[in-house]
């Protein structure tokens, strides 16, 4: 066996019965991006609604600030202990323990009544958030065939859109239809909760990260899920050992690495530093861009600009998401186009 073109299959992964059944399985793990999209940006909606405002007595400032940002307090959290759950319970549980934390925290969310209440409902939906972004795209990129693994994660942020344009637009459409009524605002903090609740069963039914289940000893079902949805039950299949072994070779070099290297290690030589604050400053000024206030603060910019009707504020709410999605879509099919490669280089 030279390399793994040698055997991989080339035919469309439609007429592959292993390869439809696992996609759609990672069909409904991408959806995990699609919550985030709707929870981040749900109070954006919400601040729109008339009944939100006057249940929580119109908040502004340093208040809403905090409403805006507790669902990240909650996410910091659980940020250095997410990746030990996923890797110490698995992938599939990580992310269904993440989604009914998203359950209890939107149920707990829409029976509010103070804003110190939505802000602790709002902490935990937090929570869950970090717990699922941690666990969904690294079983993504271990379940799926190795041809489609870069696509499929790039797909992966791009479904956020479609949850935000949900949000969006299920907020337009309780302004219209439950004028002054307490409702308005909780079915768009409700209905959060079924993608969740999907989610969240559906994974406790598909198969295991086979490197987390050879991390764990557990080879003989690692081999037993690459052949039934890589290799269409072929168990000798030479791109099922092909990958078993590349799995084993990546463990074993990462427990060799991890006897002499700690988090420190990022800080102690010139390149690393240099790496670090590239780092940094990425995550910095990709939220310090000027996004925040159409994120986070959309009606009252809005108002501010002269839009006070708030039919009309939903409606660019709305319009925003779908260019959004648009935006992202183009940038994922440019991602997938061979051009990308000698513009990149």
């Amino acid at each position: 066996m030279e390399t793994i073109a040698d055997v991989i299959y080339t035919g469309p992964w439609w007429r592959n019965k292993g390869l439809r059944t696992l996609n759609l399985f990672i069909i409904f793990v991408e959806l995990a991006s699609a919550i985030n999209g709707y929870d981040s940006s749900v109070l954006n909606g919400l601040q729109i609604l008339p009944e939100f405002k006057k249940h929580f007595h119109s908040p502004d400032g340093s208040t809403l600030g905090f409403m805006s940002a507790s669902q990240n307090f909650g996410g910091l959290v659980m940020l250095p202990i997410a990746p030990y759950i996923s890797d110490g319970f698995g992938r599939n549980r990580a992310l269904t323990l993440g989604c009914f934390t998203i359950i209890g925290g939107v149920i707990l969310q829409a029976l509010s009544t103070t804003v110190g209440h939505f802000i602790a409902s709002r902490c935990i939906v937090g929570v869950g958030i970090s717990l699922i972004q941690n666990a969904a795209p690294v079983l993504i990129a271990e379940l799926a065939y190795p041809t489609q693994r870069s696509t499929l994660t790039a797909l992966y942020n791009t479904m956020w859109y479609f949850g935000s344009i949900i949000s969006a637009w299920v907020c337009y459409a309780t302004l219209r239809t439950l004028p002054g009524s307490v409702w308005e605002w909780r079915i768009p903090c409700l209905l959060q909760a079924a993608p969740a609740l999907l989610v969240g069963i559906i994974v406790l039914f598909m198969p295991n990260s086979p490197r987390w289940l050879v991390a764990k000893g557990r080879d003989a079902e690692a081999i037993a899920i690459l052949s039934k949805y890589h290799a269409n039950g072929r168990e000798r299949d030479p791109l099922v050992y092909f990958t078993y072994g590349q799995i084993r070779e990546a463990l074993a070099i990462e427990r060799e690495i991890n006897q002499t290297t700690s988090y420190l290690t990022l800080f102690k030589t010139p390149g690393n530093l240099r790496r670090m604050r590239i780092v940094f400053a990425l995550g910095f000024f990709s939220q310090w861009s000027g996004n925040g206030l159409i994120s986070y603060y959309l009606d009252p910019v809005l108002e501010n600009v002269g839009v006070t009707v708030p039919s009309t504020r939903a409606l660019i709410n709305g319009g925003i998401q779908i260019w959004c999605l648009f935006v992202a879509v183009s940038t994922y099919l440019f991602f997938l186009h061979p051009i990308r490669n000698s513009l990149m280089s």
